[in-house]
């Protein structure tokens, strides 16, 4: 838990399909629901802090607005998981920030195909695109990626 910046949630080389985005929602409610609203937060970065409820709900929606930004961006067409780093990071990236900003976008894609929200489509030239799943309307607000 970090007072200014959200830690990095990603998707590691050895395991591809994990779900590191889930894994680190579901701590955050459990913090929440085990330890009070004025819990002294000692992080591993920065000036320790109160607050750890009122952090860990903009945490959460944090990922959430990112989440939002990739359904939207698949509304109009499946899309990479490359495609979708700028959706989400609007800078210019070198090599290093790339590798981790695609490790971010694919666990946060991995997250979406869990909850069923995404689903993998059909490879035309060798490329897996991810678009929204069939018959399920996703339960977040953004209809654009602009939006979000």
């Amino acid at each position: 838990m970090l007072s200014k910046i959200s830690p990095n949630v990603s998707v590691w080389a050895v395991d591809p399909h994990g779900d590191p985005l889930g894994l680190y929602l579901r701590s955050l409610t459990s913090l929440k629901a085990r330890l009070a609203a004025d819990t002294l937060v000692l992080p591993g970065h920065q000036l320790p802090f109160y607050g750890l409820h009122l952090r860990s709900d903009e945490l959460m929606r944090h990922h959430e607005q990112r989440c939002a930004a990739i359904i939207a961006a698949c509304r109009s067409r499946p899309r990479s998981a490359a495609e979708l780093v700028p959706v989400i990071f609007h800078q210019a990236l070198d090599a290093h920030q790339m590798s981790f900003a695609f490790s971010e976008v694919l666990a946060h894609v991995n997250y979406l195909l869990r909850e069923g929200i995404l689903a993998w489509a059909k490879e035309r030239d060798g490329v897996a695109r991810i678009a929204l799943a069939p018959n399920r309307e996703p339960p977040l607000s953004c209809t654009s990626a602009d939006e979000c």
